[in-house]
């Protein structure tokens, strides 16, 4: 997703929660967003869009994405955004895109808004179409609703695919990751679909990231006369992202790799790159670079 942004040139600004492990939260962390931008803002784009002889600043769009409470989140930025805009700006966002969460019922906004919903989680859904059809009337929106295709099967080449840039991961590696999923009941080894929510085979799970995760490896690595430990790193994380990760951040990587994979494939509640092209091309139709 990251990539397909900056391919299209947007650059990412991501936050990270209180919480590494926890949901995103208004009260611990709605003023500190707001905050750090602001001042962002001020350090990096300020002087650069500062408009001529003191004339107002003209301030590239900014769209915002968020995931799960993370969408949530990103519903109560708006929310807040139009109550208040003299208390944000120039931290207004131009456009969103809320990822598998419908806003909450308090919440109002206008601006022009993507919802991504997930094919088998019908309650969500019909929450964003209601939300939608009572706030996103005339001269509101625009909006748009894009609903994933539904389950996905799990290939004996799926992880080597996904992680293609990533040389620790091979065709047998992914063709072994694919075969505990199999073995331990997870993925069904005729059809190769998850046989269940993976949030409800945890241990199984746990088993086979555990297997592959930093430390089997690195032991791997330091009995190799091939392989250097230093080189090994969580599959999906580059080593320059790598040191830049606090504890509790690389140990979710070091999971994260695996079950995110299978809650896509279930298709009922996980971030997902599925229609993004259709959320950039919305934000770069809908969204418009603001005076201030």
């Amino acid at each position: 997703m990251v990539e397909m942004a900056t391919e299209m040139g947007i650059g990412i600004v991501a936050f990270t929660k209180s919480e590494e492990l926890g949901c995103w939260n208004w009260a611990n962390d709605g003023d500190t967003v707001k905050k750090l931008a602001k001042k962002f803002i001020s350090s990096r784009l300020s002087k650069a869009c500062a408009g001529p002889n003191g004339s107002d600043a003209v301030y590239p769009p900014m769209y915002a994405f968020g995931a799960s409470s993370g969408g949530s989140f990103v519903g109560m930025l708006s929310s807040q955004m139009k109550q208040d805009p003299e208390e944000y700006a120039p931290f207004l966002f131009s456009a969103a895109n809320i990822q598998i969460m419908a806003p909450n019922e308090h919440d109002h906004w206008d601006i022009p808004t993507v919802f991504t919903t997930m094919n088998g989680d019908t309650q969500t859904s019909k929450r964003v179409q209601d939300w939608v059809n009572d706030e996103m009337q005339v001269g509101k929106g625009p909006y748009k609703i894009i609903t994933t295709s539904g389950r996905k099967p799990i290939h004996v080449n799926h992880f080597a695919r996904v992680f293609e840039d990533d040389r620790q991961m091979s065709d047998r590696i992914s063709g072994s990751i694919h075969q505990d999923l199999s073995t331990l009941g997870v993925v069904n080894s005729s059809t190769d679909e998850v046989f269940a929510n993976p949030r409800f085979a945890k241990d199984a799970v746990m088993s086979i990231w555990q297997k592959y995760d930093l430390l089997s490896r690195k032991e791997v690595a330091n009995d190799s006369k091939h392989v250097d430990a230093s080189d090994v790193h969580p599959f999906g994380v580059s080593k320059r992202l790598m040191r830049s990760l606090k504890k509790e951040e690389l140990d979710d990587a070091d999971s994260i790799w695996l079950i995110e994979e299978l809650n896509v494939a279930w298709d009922e509640h996980e971030i997902t790159a599925e229609g993004f092209e259709d959320v950039l091309e919305f934000f770069l139709e809908n969204g418009s670079a603001r005076l201030e």
